[in-house]
């Protein structure tokens, strides 16, 4: 047997332990390198996406919900536009259900906080509840007003749809 000195050892059993290992991490995996090294773009996060519409009024607006960077935990949006309740406040909520059949708030209730619609007649707020939305289900993002401004308003809400960014 040739004599094979102790580094050249090493290295050889050092070479094939990372072959032996570098066969289990699966390919398909986002975290993986390509063969030239570079990380493929992330996994798409999931967003649920609504327009705000007004029960018979002018407002409108947008809502949205994504991961937040706590894990389990959700990240709300809401933005109304056009209100004709100038100096009003506005509950809203994270709701499940559609804008026609409401169900239960998503998360504790005193994570949203009120918002004021301010002098161009907008307003909005952001909340982070511990939820997790589930992609079967449907939800939706829902604004009451609790005092009025200049004129009356009427509740707002969307309707969310999950695409992904």
């Amino acid at each position: 047997m040739p004599y094979v000195p102790n580094i050249a050892r090493r290295f050889i059993v050092i070479a094939l332990a990372c072959a032996i290992c570098g066969g289990c991490v699966p390919r398909d995996s986002y975290d993986f390198p390509n063969t030239l090294g570079v990380l493929p773009p992330q996994k798409p996060t999931p967003l649920w996406l609504g327009t705000i519409h007004g029960a018979g009024s002018a407002e409108s607006g947008a809502a949205s919900v994504s991961p937040s960077q706590i894990p389990g935990w959700e990240h709300v949006l809401v933005s109304i536009d056009d209100s004709p309740a100038v100096g009003g406040m506005y509950n809203w909520s994270l709701r499940s259900g559609s804008c026609g059949a409401q169900g239960s708030i998503v998360g504790p209730a005193d994570r949203y906080a009120a918002f004021i619609v301010r002098a161009d007649g907008s307003g909005g707020a952001e909340a982070v509840v511990p939820a997790t939305l589930s992609p079967s289900a449907s939800y939706a993002v829902v604004a009451t007003p609790i005092s009025s401004g200049a004129a009356a308003a009427s509740s707002a809400c969307a309707d969310l749809t999950l695409s992904s960014m």
